[in-house]
This record gives C-alpha cells, structure tokens and sequence, in this order.
C-alpha cells in the first residue's frame, strides 16, 4: 500500500506543517487514507468524486485522470479532521434518515457525501467522516434536502 519510509517521511513532516490528503476514490486509497490518519496528527482531507476520476476507456480510476477544475473544486473544500468531535450524528440518526437500512440508502448516501464532500463512502465510513469532520444534524438534513429525486424521503425527515 504505502513504503514504511513514505510513512515515516509524513510522520517528520507532520510536526512542522499539516498535511492535506488527497488519494485515489478507489479501496487502495481509502486504505491508505485511514491508514494515515491513524499515524498522523495535523491532517486534512480533500475528496474528489469517483465518477470525474475515470480513465477515458472508464478501466482505470484516480485523481490523475480528473479535469483540472474537479480537482481544484475537490482542493477547494479540504476538511479539517476533529479528534474530538462535536458532531450531534448518532447511528439512530442516520437509520431515521434512511442513510442506513434502506433499499435506497446507497443513493441517498451517495448523494449525501458529494454535497458535504466525503468521498465515497458506506454507512459506517459515512457515520465516522460526519463525526470526524463536525458535521451536524442539520447539515445532513439540509443536504437531503436539495435532492429533488428524494421527495418522498425529505418529508418523513425529522424537523430540527
């Protein structure tokens, strides 16, 4: 995945400057993602969508095959890591929501992360980035919202 002297080089680097993540949507970054964040203390995050990051023969996936402005809109909205975290988001919440348990809490979540920019990501993975990165209630809600496909989820919602 990622050379022990990679690691330990980002581990110097770590104590004088912060560290912006920005690796492939695919599983061997996200190994590398969570691999780092457990090493490493002044991180942030930059996510870029998995459908912009396609090779054109659609056989390959990483951030090099992403148009210049997907990838400055990903560097744009970096997120901050929170070791402790504020966030008011509870698994019950989520269930409510129908991010989880649902026939169509995979979309649903699929469209949740790209507004709050979480890369791509399953109900666990969903449940720690909106703690990690403070993410509330309310901006859950108000994200679900915008989806005009979800009209039928937007008003079984909890009003808060």
């Amino acid at each position: 995945a990622i050379k022990e002297d990679s690691v330990q080089l980002l581990k110097e680097l770590d104590d004088t400057h912060d560290i912006i993540l920005f690796l492939d949507p695919d599983h061997a970054g996200e190994r590398i993602r969570r691999l780092l964040s457990k090493q490493l203390k002044h991180i942030y995050h930059a996510f870029i969508d998995r459908d912009v990051a396609y090779s054109k023969n659609m056989k390959k996936i990483g951030i090099e095959h992403a148009s210049e402005d997907d990838i400055k809109n990903a560097l744009g909205d970096i997120q901050a890591v929170h070791k402790k975290s504020t966030s008011d988001v509870t698994y019950s919440f989520l269930h409510d929501t129908k991010l989880t348990g649902n026939k169509d809490s995979k979309a649903l979540r699929d469209f949740v992360s790209k507004k709050l920019r979480l890369g791509h990501v399953n109900g666990k993975t969903l449940y720690q980035r909106l703690k990690m990165f403070e993410i509330s209630q309310k901006q859950v809600i108000e994200a679900i919202s915008e989806s005009s496909s979800k009209e039928e989820i937007r008003a079984e919602l909890p009003q808060g």
